[in-house]
């Protein structure tokens, strides 16, 4: 149940926003040019080269980082402005996000940014993004009640503190009450419209509650906002399957491998479509061998070819595939109740 927890939270925290002192250390840009998020991610990259020392540099850095979801990049700028400056608010802030936002953070680390976060808010105690993500310490590590506790804290500071919502929805969907969860992050989206992963949020939620057609809309809504997004794209065309608008699947799916060629489970829902609903049994084994190319250790698919194979009454090539599928795991049921079928065909 916290491993699950752990996982869920690390999803909704990478999100949170941060309100950032802007620097004039270097100005490459004429006033009132427009600067791009990547611009200025090379401009601080090129500054802090000339200037190592400066802090407030490497704090916009891993707030940049921070909202590009390049946990590396902002546990690298967090770790520097910590070690120059102490003292500094914002660099232990950013610090402290990053200990619990890494990969699979131990528990030594959310205790220690726990830590941090009590001590900024010794200095400022009525700081909505310090007792959210003190929350979320206390969530990653199972206790919800205190982690409510300080977000409604927050809340009553800035009711429209949008993270607040956020972690909020986080914490019910990780406690099953997914009605609460689900009005949780919609106050999020309300308060900011374009709040991308937002819309994401409630898509999967939304997912999850077999509410395909509401979830469809949420997932067309991230569309909109970041276009060639993965897993925006990737909601639209699950949802169309899950609806059994197959053909408008179909082609998502094909839109999606434009983007990203490798991210083979466009292809295996491509050919699970075909193999399943639409009876083009050819076109699936096409789609199938596409994903077993790209991924070999993928199951499921050697799985789905053998069955196709076998609908085709290619009992050699099915049995193969069943065997690919053992070789993986020895102890896949489904493959190995597929061999029963095939007791008389041999695989050299």
């Amino acid at each position: 149940m916290i491993k699950h927890t752990i996982f869920y939270i690390f999803l909704i925290s990478m999100v949170a926003c941060t309100t950032e002192e802007t620097t004039n250390e270097t100005q490459f840009f004429e006033k009132g040019e427009q600067v791009t998020a990547e611009d200025r991610f090379q401009q601080l990259t090129d500054s802090l080269e000339q200037f190592p020392e400066k802090t407030n540099l490497w704090i916009e850095k891993g707030n940049l980082c921070k909202e590009n979801l390049d946990f590396n990049c902002a546990l690298d700028a967090g770790a520097k402005a910590f070690r120059l400056d102490s003292t500094n608010v914002k660099a232990r802030q950013l610090y402290a996000w990053t200990l619990i936002n890494k990969p699979n953070a131990p528990i030594a680390d959310i205790e220690r940014a726990q830590r941090h976060y009590q001590y900024i808010l010794s200095t400022n105690p009525n700081d909505p993004q310090s007792l959210v993500e003190l929350a979320n310490t206390y969530s990653l590590t199972g206790d919800f009640k205190t982690a409510i506790k300080y977000i409604n804290d927050a809340l009553r500071i800035n009711e429209r503190y949008r993270d607040g919502y956020v972690l909020k929805g986080s914490i019910y969907k990780t406690l099953e009450k997914n009605d609460l969860a689900l009005s949780s992050y919609q106050t999020a989206v309300q308060i900011e419209p374009d709040f991308f992963m937002g819309h994401l949020n409630i898509g999967w939620l939304l997912t999850s509650m077999d509410k395909h057609q509401l979830a469809l809309e949420y997932y067309q809504n991230a569309v909109e906002l970041k276009p060639e997004n993965i897993n925006a794209n990737y909601g639209v065309a699950k949802s169309l399957q899950d609806l059994g608008q197959y053909d408008a699947a179909l082609a998502e799916y094909r839109k999606i491998l434009k983007l990203e060629p490798k991210f083979y489970i466009a292809n295996f829902n491509q050919a699970y479509i075909k193999q399943h609903f639409q009876k083009e049994l050819d076109s699936a084994v096409y789609f199938y061998r596409e994903v077993v190319d790209t991924d070999p250790n993928y199951i499921h698919a050697w799985y789905q070819l053998g069955e196709t194979y076998y609908a085709q009454d290619r009992k050699y090539e099915s049995a193969k595939a069943f065997a690919e599928a053992l070789s993986i795991d020895e102890d896949y049921l489904p493959a190995r109740e597929a061999v029963e079928k095939l007791r008389d065909y041999k695989i050299d």
